[in-house]
């Protein structure tokens, strides 16, 4: 991921983050761009370089090495608040780029260019000998040419198979909820993942499960619509703490009948050895060498937890990618609106803490959100089926609402990033997952 401050921050950021997939540079990473004019420019020169002459861009790198850009390989160099390392600065000269746009072409092309060589100055490039010029040209020539490319992935697979936390380990931000209950996901959730000039959709889904009511009817529906043509790549999740079961190896054979990709991810890796994963491989690996028909293009071990292999993943649908531009702005992770996210915060903490005593039964509506308020003031309704219901979710003297409240709370201002105040209500709807207005208004 790329920070920037400074100017057209946005175009500046999507310039360094192809520049970094292009180099592929990985970590955090910052830069301080200041756009000036040609006295200061002529001026900032005598100050640094004791020159007495206008450029049209200067970098000032901080760097004496180029790695990961982590805290551990850089703690002098680690901005805390940004949480980046600070590569430097770059200054770049707006006359110079109205002047040089008459000749190369239009000004928004002339300042991305000099931005471009400014960072790869930062990056260890230099143009000192021809053939130093020549390789940092060609660098500059292939960002500047990168097209926008894009792809969507269908996320399937057994109820609780950690579908959602790949999701949210992939795109790097909560888009779906985790919970050790299966079907925690009741409607198919976009996550979005954009690095340099490549976006990756995810389209999350419920897990796979026979309907019963009208919320699972909905969830199913959900299941058939990312499965349907809206996907150009399926991602199939395993839980390797059960093996590989009939279901799916069925669900697996199913999707190999579709016309897009198929990859295939082992997951929870961290709760068992080799010796309970390498069975599943075996089993799979003819899925993977089929004489007729479509194969598995990859089987790849995961573990959200430790982060195995998250980014082999990741680089796999990456390389998925095709022409056509992004589906979404590149500074979005989610297409999801606020109060979906926040009903979801406040689902996730009341599975969390009411685990097998109201099992499925809790649905979450925001009633309001006033965000010119400080702090945010948020109220939601937490709905259960039966009165018995109500009594357990808000506990002895109010003590499990209010947990169940503060938890959510503090995930609901990381996301926000401003504080909030939250007001949870309980109320009883019996029979609510199979009303039709209720689920409207919780949003399914």
């Amino acid at each position: 991921m790329f920070k920037l401050t400074g100017d057209i921050q946005a175009g500046f950021n999507r310039l360094a983050g192809i520049v970094f997939y292009t180099l592929g540079l990985s970590g955090n990473a910052t830069v301080d761009v200041e756009v000036i004019d040609d006295e200061q420019m002529r001026e900032l020169n005598r100050t640094t370089r004791d020159v007495d002459k206008t450029t049209d861009v200067l970098s000032f790198p901080a760097l004496d090495k180029i790695t990961a850009f982590t805290k551990k390989n850089y703690p002098n160099d680690f901005d805390e608040m940004q949480n980046a390392v600070v590569l430097g600065d770059i200054a770049i000269n707006r006359d110079a780029v109205e002047r040089q746009a008459k000749e190369y072409g239009t000004g928004d092309r002339e300042m991305s260019y000099l931005f471009v060589h400014g960072l790869l100055h930062i990056l260890g490039y230099d143009h000192m000998t021809d053939d130093d010029k020549s390789k940092m040209r060609a660098v500059e020539e292939q960002v500047l040419a990168e097209r926008d490319k894009s792809v969507v992935v269908a996320v399937v697979g057994r109820p609780n198979a950690g579908k959602s936390s790949i999701v949210n380990a992939i795109v790097g931000e909560k888009v779906s909820i985790v919970s050790p209950k299966p079907q925690t996901t009741r409607d198919r959730i976009t996550g979005i993942c954009t690095e340099g000039s490549r976006q990756i959709v995810f389209l999350d889904t419920p897990g796979m499960f026979k309907p019963r009511t009208k919320l699972d009817e909905h969830m199913d529906k959900s299941i058939k619509s990312s499965l349907g043509g809206d996907a150009d790549v399926v991602l199939v999740v395993l839980d390797c703490t059960k093996g590989l079961t009939d279901a799916d190896e069925k669900l697996i054979t199913d999707r190999l009948k579709s016309r897009a990709p198929l990859y295939v991810a082992v997951n929870k890796t961290d709760l068992k050895g080799y010796d309970a994963i390498y069975p599943i491989l075996e089993k799979l690996n003819p899925l993977m060498t089929r004489a007729e028909g479509k194969s598995i293009k990859d089987v790849i071990p995961t573990s959200c937890r430790t982060g195995r292999n998250i980014d082999v993943l990741k680089s796999a649908l990456f390389a998925e990618c095709v022409d056509g531009g992004f589906l979404f702005p590149a500074d979005e992770y989610t297409d999801r609106p606020i109060k979906f996210l926040i009903a979801e915060t406040v689902r996730e903490k009341a599975l969390l803490f009411l685990q097998d005593e109201i099992p499925h039964g809790v649905g979450v509506s925001v009633r309001s959100v006033d965000e010119n308020a400080t702090p945010v003031r948020i109220s939601c309704d937490v709905i259960v089926d039966k009165q018995s219901h109500k009594q357990i979710a808000i506990g002895d003297k109010g003590e499990m609402i209010k947990r169940i409240g503060q938890s959510a709370r503090r995930d609901i201002e990381r996301m926000l990033d401003r504080s909030v105040y939250l007001e949870l209500f309980v109320k009883v709807r019996t029979g609510w997952r199979d009303r039709s207005d209720i689920l409207r208004d919780i949003g399914y």
